[in-house]
């Protein structure tokens, strides 16, 4: 079954608020493909019926949406490959919640439920809000932070991942497969994706990778059936890991990965010096017996 069909049993029941009564309302002329369950295209545009809501909330949060943000948006519209009358859709909700009471926390706990928390998807969803807020340059607004911060929270993501985010831990999704490995990460970009001051320790460096790829593991993706979107946004933030723990291992190759090097170089320091110590004591030793003959 597709993983949009899955979705039914809890997706249906959110029909009947704000959110999905915009959705309910589209279902039955929004897709031209008629072969597509109806219980698919219900959760499917639920799901973006709860996107382009936060997107339109968190655009307007910092007091005017700007043209960056406005150009994202319709970015994210064409990576979701929507049809016309599907982006007309998407553009709709997003113009109505900008003036929405509904606060945008009833929209990721309704997400959530939907989603059924799943950490691959809460972070493509919210990785698209990222992208917005990113827009508007280095400097972050305080308010549209607080509310990525928020969706971490109530989607159930780990914590740190917006942290993380900010200082260079993001990959935008590559749906037409571009190299990735072209792009530059610093030694500081690479500890913040995993999560991680820089002293970490070896050990607790590949803990933190380990833990980071398994959310986005292939195996472990396919076994779910999640759509094409999910899955580029899971491979690049897959590069992007792999990346940062190269660099890591590649900058810090001596002080942090092999810590053991460390130990034996002190260790035949330490020894030498006490060979140099007991030469010194036996000399001194050897020079006082002498005198003590004469």
């Amino acid at each position: 079954m597709n993983w949009w069909g899955k979705l039914v049993g809890t997706g249906v029941g959110m029909l009947a608020g704000p959110i999905g009564a915009m959705a309910g309302a589209a279902i039955g002329h929004l897709y031209d493909d008629k072969t597509v369950p109806k219980n698919e295209q219900q959760a499917r545009i639920l799901y973006l019926a709860y996107f382009f809501s936060c997107a339109g909330k968190i655009a307007k949060a910092d007091g005017v949406i700007s043209e960056s943000e406005i150009k994202v948006t319709q970015s994210l519209i064409d990576r979701l490959k929507l049809n016309k009358k599907t982006s007309d859709f998407a553009k709709n909700v997003f113009r109505k919640s900008k003036a929405s009471k509904r606060h945008i926390e009833k929209d990721y706990h309704e997400l959530g439920q939907l989603i059924k928390y799943d950490i691959t998807v809460g972070q493509s969803f919210l990785g698209g809000l990222f992208e917005i807020v990113q827009s508007n340059g280095k400097t972050f607004n305080r308010n549209q932070l607080l509310l990525l911060f928020l969706g971490e929270e109530k989607l159930k993501l780990p914590a740190g991942t917006i942290i993380s985010w900010t200082k260079g831990g993001y990959s935008p999704p590559h749906p037409n497969h571009i190299n990735t490995s072209n792009y530059t990460i610093t030694l500081e970009e690479s500890f913040e994706t995993l999560g991680l001051p820089s002293n970490s320790s070896n050990e607790e460096i590949k803990k933190a990778y380990r833990e980071k790829a398994s959310h986005f593991h292939p195996d472990k993706l396919s076994s779910k059936n999640l759509p094409s979107e999910f899955l580029d946004f899971a491979n690049s933030q897959l590069a992007r890991i792999n990346q940062a723990f190269e660099e890591i291992k590649k900058k810090t190759s001596y002080s942090i990965i092999r810590p053991s090097l460390i130990l034996i170089t002190r260790l035949q320091l330490w020894a030498s010096s006490m060979l140099w110590v007991t030469s010194r004591t036996e000399m001194f030793s050897s020079v006082a017996s002498f005198d003590k003959t004469e």
